[in-house]
Order: C-alpha cells, then structure tokens, then sequence
C-alpha cells in the first residue's frame, strides 16, 4: 500500500490553468479548432471558461515552429495574459456616470489596434521608405503616446483620446490619473480627420511587401470586467465593433479569445450593424467529445514515469481508444455508481457537464486531482486494500466531483454573477426538475426574468422528460448544492435512466 500512496503523492497532472500549465506542451491535445486558427480561416476562438481556449494560445505561442503555416508570423499579445487583466483597472477607474458608450469604446479600441499594430510592425520594417512614411502619419495623428510599451496606459491613452476627439473629458476616479501629451491627445481634431482605413491599409501592404504578418492577441477578456453585465457588454460590444471595422487585411489580424456564453450575450443586445460580418470569423466553440477527454488524461498520466513503470508499459503513449481505456480503468473503478450507472469515466464526465452541455478539461483535471488528494488521506486513515492495480476509489470520486462542483459554483458563477447567489441557492436540497410552476415558487415573482440568465450560465437547461417539458439542474449543480433527481412537481415515477441526461 506504501506504494500507491507514494504514487499518488508524486502524481503530478500539471496546473488547471494554462499559464502555470509545464505538462501542457508535452500533453496538448489538438483540438479541431486549432487548425481552423492557425490556417487563418477564424479569428475569434469560442469556448466556456476552462474549455482550453488559453491553451490553445500557449501552444501556439511556445511552440511556432510546429506549425508551418505560422512562418513569418509574428504574434503580440495585447492583453495580460497572467489572469488579470490591464484594462480592468482602467475600467473599474471611470466614473460611473461617465462611462463611454459602445460607440465610443469602439474609437477607443480602433485607437489601441492601430497604435499596437504600429508598435509590432515598425521593428519589422526598420529603415524602409514605408517605416518613415508611415511613422509620419502616426505621429501627425498622435496615435501612439510616449509609453506606447506600457499596455495599461496605452489602453487608457486610446480611451482618452477617443473622448477628446469627441470633444468629451473622460472622467477618472479620484486620486487616478494618467500623464498624456495634451496635442497628442488633441492631435487629428476629431474622429472624422483620422484616415483610419488608410493608415492600416499602409501598415497592411507593408507587411504584405515584405512577406510578413502580424496577428494581435487578445486572451482572457471574460475579466476585463467582473461583475457588471452592463459595463461588459458595452466595453465587449465596442472591440467587436471596433474588430468589425479591421478584420479584412490579410496580413494584419486581430485575434480574439472569448468565453462563448459571453459573447452571445454580447451580439444579442441588438443594434450591430454587420454582425453576420462579425460572426463568420468566429469558430463554433470550444467543445470536448468523451474519447477526447480521456486522451488527454491519459497523455497527463503516462507523463509521469513512475505511472508508466507501475504499470509496466513500454513507453508513455497510448495511440489507441482501447489502451487509453484500459490504462484508465487500470488506475480508476470501472463504475462509480451501482446498477446501471455509466461506466465510469462517462460516469465523471457526466457529472462535470453543465446545462449548456459542456465539460471542460480544467474541471476534469480538477476532480482528478482533488481525488488524488483524498486518496491519500484516505489511504494514511484507514487499513485499506485497493483491488490490483487500482489507485482511486468509487467514494473519493464521488466526493472529488462535489468538492469540485461547488468551487465552481462559487469561483464561476457566484463570483461573477453575485446577484444570482440567493436564487441559486434557494434550490438547494430540493430536486431536480421544474415546470413553471415551481420555478415561481423557488424564485418568486421575478422567475421569468431569472430562468434565462441560470440558463445562460448552465444553472438549468429545458429536456422533455416522459412527454413533459421541464427545466433541469445538471448532474454538476446538484452535486454543489445537495439536490436530487427527480421532479418537484407530479411526474410519473417509473424508471428512468438519469445518466444519460
């Protein structure tokens, strides 16, 4: 037993996020999606929140040279990539009453693209006749400020510079403010006298001329702006504007990653013009079938030579559906559940699968790795014999998707919709299905208006169950908040099989 308990402390299945991810070069598993990225066919990736969209960027990033059709392509991110965001900080900064509209948030992100463009091609083009012709033109226009490096002022130079050329005053917070040349600011008089289309249409041919790209990243924008809808959907809705605008020069691109539930909420608020525009260059989003998720498991698994050893293999692939199946089930219970439950990795997936249909490797590599965690507690307990080869019980995967279950609850949903914590919480220890009827008793007099939002973020989803339409909390949420399947209304009772929901 010292074994396994020394196996599991040594395990290492590498970060949930990607940023801190060292397992993630030699354990990523392609996606679909990233082919329709680096063939240039999309530019803005969706996908849920942990569903590997800054994974996807990492790889691509650190690792170019895989990819041919990446040469001559140079990449700049314009966000921070370490999880928190420059712009939030500007943002959260404006007074409220002050705030800029979509239309205004779009001058201010043409702003910022142009001048970033600028910053990345200019060392591309040193000592052109097009570098001086160009630089000319930003400098009459007074596109780039002194700390054009410095991403968080160049954001809220944009912004500035925007309300100037809308002869406004941007309003800061007291105790904030920002140093900015006044006739760089003032510089082009208003939005009109910017030759915005020319200066990237130059900064395009340029590229082009000297067999060149530049793509500019933008990761992580689900928390430019943390719990206000409203101040998001503008802020979002005026760089898709913006992005609109730039999207159609072949060497100069824009590059966006964007959790998909936000961006639907985002282009559905109306008033955008040319949005079928918009959404041909988005991908579908991100989403992860069951073999896939037990190939990337498994890949994290097998690179830990201690596991390979273990389990005497001849080496740390396994390029087949059935050896990825009969590693896991080496290592993992074959059900979790009695009866005719699903077969156990299915059994896990099902559980971390919100209403929106989606399971995520960052919850899955979560419960993994909370229940390594419980298994060796469990094991230093308790006199305990796992069968052969087994290093995880049927209990602490149970327990593991729970525990996993309501941080998720809290860090995604409650963190980031505060004001729907009561009515989610409200379901708690009760059961599974609704009609209309309960859902009012739950959640009052406002339930027409709460539904679509649990809706949107996978709280609840609409099935047919025995003929009747019903709004369903998912295996994940139930786990969170003690609820048990079933009705909460008159339903007929006979047997059901619940695991394919």
């Amino acid at each position: 037993m010292n074994i396994k308990i020394n196996l599991l402390r040594e395990l290492e299945l590498g970060s949930v996020v990607a940023e801190q991810d060292m397992l993630l070069s030699r354990c990523f598993v392609r996606h679909p999606v990233l082919l329709e990225f680096i063939h240039d066919r999309k530019d803005i990736v969706l996908g849920a929140k942990g569903a590997g969209k800054s994974a996807l960027w990492k790889e691509i990033h650190e690792s170019p040279t895989r990819y041919n059709t990446l040469e001559n392509t140079y990449l700049h991110l314009i966000t921070n990539p370490s999880g928190d965001p420059e712009f939030r900080d500007i943002l959260a900064a404006i007074q409220k009453d002050g705030f800029p509209d979509p239309e205004e948030l779009r001058l201010g992100w043409r702003l910022y693209f142009l001048a970033q463009f600028w910053r990345a091609t200019k060392p591309l083009l040193e000592n052109t006749w097009e570098q001086i012709s160009i630089d000319e033109e930003i400098e009459k226009y007074g596109i780039l400020n002194d700390n054009s490096n410095n991403l968080k002022v160049a954001f809220a130079y944009a912004l500035s510079k925007a309300q100037k050329l809308k002869n406004l005053e941007l309003k800061w917070k007291e105790g904030v403010s920002f140093e900015f040349d006044e006739s760089k600011l003032q510089a082009g008089k208003n939005a009109i006298s910017i030759p915005f289309n020319s200066l990237i249409g130059q900064i395009n041919d340029a590229l082009n001329k000297n067999n060149k790209r530049v793509w500019l990243i933008l990761d992580r924008l689900d928390e430019v702006v943390l719990g206000d809808e409203e101040r998001e959907n503008i802020v979002l809705k005026g760089l898709l504007l913006a992005f609109r605008d730039m999207c159609d020069h072949k060497n100069a691109r824009i590059k966006i990653f964007l959790r998909d539930d936000v961006y639907d909420r985002v282009t559905s608020i109306g008033h955008f013009p040319a949005l079928t525009h918009v959404r041909s260059k988005a991908t579908a989003p991100i989403r992860w079938e069951l073999e896939d998720l037990r190939h990337l498991v498994v890949r994290r698994l097998l690179s830990n030579k201690p596991i390979v050893q273990y389990l005497d293999l001849d080496g740390d692939d396994a390029p087949t559906s059935e050896e990825r199946k009969r590693i896991f089930y080496n290592l993992f219970p074959d059900k979790i559940d009695k009866g005719r439950s699903a077969e156990g990795f299915k059994w896990i997936v099902d559980r971390i699968t919100d209403g929106n249909g989606t399971a995520t490797p960052r919850d899955l590599l979560s419960v993994i790795d909370t229940a390594r965690q419980y298994q060796i507690e469990q094991l230093e307990r308790e006199s305990l014999e796992l069968p052969q080869k087994r290093l995880f019980t049927e209990d602490t995967l149970r327990k593991s998707v729970r525990k996993v279950a309501r941080d998720n609850l809290e860090t995604r949903i409650f963190a980031e919709y505060p004001d729907l914590r009561s009515s989610i919480q409200a379901f708690e220890n009760g059961k599974a299905d609704h009609n209309d009827e309960t859902l009012r008793a739950v959640l009052g007099s406002e339930w027409e208006s709460i539904t679509p939002r649990l809706q949107r973020v996978g709280f609840l989803f609409r099935r047919t169950r025995k003929g009747v339409q019903v709004w369903t909390i998912p295996f994940f949420y139930s786990f969170a908040l003690d609820v048990t399947r079933g009705a909460a209304f008159d339903l007929d009772s006979t047997d059901e099989d619940e695991d394919d929901l």
